[in-house]
């Protein structure tokens, strides 16, 4: 398998601190896939420091990393490598985003943007767990009702490409394409983290933890549907 490359930038119309580029290459080798990664936020000194500190950035969030992930990305590299359709495109909207991409003799623009942009998505949280920017996804939730108390918890790692579940101690694993799923429902309501709790609970309820010190309560620190998070328990 060749080396693949690619090279994004987010189109005209995103204003900063988002606007960014990022720049790919991608060769398999014996021990993974070797990686070398670029991200550079675009145009950010025309911001001042507070209006990219309440955008929830900081004030130096370019990346650059080379490392290696997991064999399991080489497989995933071919089939996007096999998969993706490129065609020369001569002109940008101001709505199009930039993508220049080499996949052994094919190089061009995608004609599905999607699949590249949720495949890059992917691989750029592979890389920030392979490089401790971030952790693996750690999601815990109890169900106490009277003298009942159910822990179920959820493990997800990009860079591995593992999903599992752990009710009481008992293990699974889960197939991987369920994570976005479940990713979907679990935050699909408003947190309120100034009226959750930092010690674990104790009373009936159903109540979340992200994987830092704060629980959350369902109906009223976290607003959501139950049933969002109640099906991902059976």
């Amino acid at each position: 398998m060749s080396t693949l490359k690619i090279q994004y930038q987010t189109n005209e119309l995103t204003p900063p601190p988002y606007a960014h580029a990022i720049e790919l290459s991608l060769i398999p080798a014996a021990d993974g896939l070797k990686v070398d990664f670029e991200l550079i936020y675009l145009e950010r000194d025309a911001l001042d420091e507070d209006e990219i500190l309440m955008e929830g950035f900081s004030l130096d969030d370019n990346i650059q990393w080379s490392g290696l992930l997991p064999e399991v990305w080489i497989g995933l590299v071919k089939e996007y490598t096999d998969a993706v359709s490129l065609f020369d495109k001569k002109e940008l909207n101001e709505s199009d985003a930039y993508w220049h991409i080499s996949a052994g003799q094919k190089e061009g623009y995608p004609k599905n943007t999607e699949a590249s942009y949720f495949f890059i998505e992917e691989l750029q949280q592979a890389i920030y767990e392979a490089a401790n920017i971030e952790m693996p996804l750690a999601i815990t939730i109890k169900r106490i009702d009277k003298d009942e108390e159910n822990s179920y918890k959820f493990a997800g790692s990009f860079a591995e490409r593992k999903f599992t579940k752990d009710i009481n101690g008992q293990h699974t694993e889960l197939h991987w394409s369920k994570l976005n799923p479940f990713l979907k429902d679990i935050f699909s309501g408003e947190f309120r983290p100034e009226q959750a709790s930092n010690k674990a609970p104790k009373k009936n309820g159903l109540f979340i933890n992200l994987g830092d010190e704060l629980w959350y309560e369902l109906g009223k620190s976290y607003l959501i549907k139950p049933s969002n998070v109640s099906k991902h328990l059976a």
